[in-house]
């Protein structure tokens, strides 16, 4: 009884340490890093990040706006309608152009924006993909460019330059992000298992929490009984 109870308390605190660090490299593989930008040539910030595996910038700015009219999309943000043909997307609407230089760890790149992807809750978004000087600015390579630039492991700075605003979106704040390497629905390679925490991180919380009712539980009875037995045997002497 007595290994079983302490190989018992053992797994428990092994599990716990364990959990422990997963969530910790949960954390950093999700931490989505974003700033307020203001949309004027020459602006420019430092965006802070962490990585716990290398990869690529995705890059997003987020505007503040009512709910859309899809019959009548916003010429300034532009709209997703396209039509695809042999390695690009021609865009009806393509918005007013923006363009980021993104320098990092001695090297930098410009990337453009392209339509309204996403639309949320009086948001709107618009990603961002490698430049290519040469093309239409209504036509994007798809699937896009790989990214020239990579983001190494741990603490990063990254300075962002705006190069580039349309006249109608000019001196408007936006909000800058950069995507986590661990996303619910697109993710980079090699993080592996730590993707199921999306799903079942509650469920092994939960479940960690009952085990340590059930020890704390158990070492209470045992330590009543070893009570009970030391009274009984300094009555007894």
């Amino acid at each position: 009884m007595r290994i079983a109870f302490w190989s018992s308390w053992l797994l428990l605190i092994s599990l716990s340490i364990g959990l422990a660090l997963a969530l910790a490299d949960f954390r950093t593989a999700t931490h989505y890093a974003s700033a307020p930008l203001l949309l004027e040539p020459g602006t420019q910030l430092t965006l802070e990040t962490e990585r716990l595996l290398p990869g690529r910038p995705q890059l997003s700015l987020t505007f503040q706006r009512p709910p859309p009219d899809y019959d009548q999309p916003d010429p300034v943000l532009g709209n997703w309608q396209n039509s695809q043909h042999a390695g690009f997307l021609r865009f009806r609407t393509p918005g007013e152009p923006i363009r980021l230089k993104v320098e990092h760890d001695g090297r930098h790149a410009i990337y453009r924006a392209m339509p309204v992807s996403s639309h949320g809750s009086g948001e709107v978004t618009r990603e961002f993909t490698p430049d290519e000087p040469s093309a239409s600015p209504t036509d994007f390579q798809w699937p896009p460019l790989a990214s020239p630039l990579t983001l190494g492991v741990g603490n990063l700075h990254l300075k962002i330059t705006v190069v580039e605003v349309g006249p109608g979106m000019r001196g408007e704040t936006a909000t800058l992000g950069l995507e986590p390497g661990l996303q619910m629905k697109v993710t980079d390679a090699d993080y592996g298992w730590l993707w199921l925490l999306f799903i079942v991180k509650p469920a092994l919380q939960l479940l960690l929490a009952l085990y340590a009712v059930v020890m704390l539980a158990w070492s209470w009875r045992r330590g009543r009984t070893w009570w009970r037995g030391r009274a009984g045997a300094v009555k007894a002497s």
